[in-house]
């Protein structure tokens, strides 16, 4: 810890304290000191309210719709697809979709994603714009895949075609 302090007193160059990172990222990092990463990596969920909305994300939780059973029979036999957060807005959740930390799953299989502007997609939104913002340091959450191509945050929902069989 000592050493880190000292390196970030000094706003020593990301080359030297993370060489890798900077390889892989050259052109988001290169001309970047320590201090001022730590000083962006703060004040970017600070900015993005995420405190606030993870708050809001347990507080309003998610609402079945569907027994979790028939979404994870619909998961095993094909009836899903991985969907962009901004496509998600009133799709059933087919897998759990667990933020670490605190490592609470919501949604759960069956539940619906809700409005477009609702807690969860407000939230998710928020981590899915730092992950692009810090490449290298992405967020941990589980049940999410993140598209290669372009960073979208993709989450497995049951197909529409088959929505309807799922039942209440």
């Amino acid at each position: 810890m000592t050493d880190f302090k000292a390196l970030y007193d000094d706003n020593a160059p990301l080359t030297a304290v993370l060489p890798d990172v900077v390889a892989q990222f050259p052109g988001r990092y290169a001309e970047q000191g320590l201090r001022e990463l730590c000083r962006d990596m703060h004040d970017h969920p600070r900015g993005a309210n995420l405190v606030e909305l993870l708050d809001t994300a347990f507080r309003d939780l998610p609402v079945p719709v569907a027994p979790p059973q028939r979404c994870c029979r619909e998961l095993v036999r094909g009836g899903t697809q991985r969907v962009a957060l901004a496509e998600a807005a009133g799709r059933v959740a087919a897998a759990m979709v667990t933020v670490t930390p605190p490592g609470i799953a919501v949604p759960m299989p069956g539940e619906s994603i809700g409005a477009a502007d609702g807690p969860l997609l407000r939230y998710l939104g928020a981590l899915e714009a730092f992950d692009r913002h810090f490449p290298g340091f992405h967020s941990e959450t589980h049940g999410v895949v993140v598209d290669p191509e372009n960073g979208d945050y993709r989450i497995e929902c049951v197909h529409p075609d088959r929505e309807n069989a799922l039942g209440g």
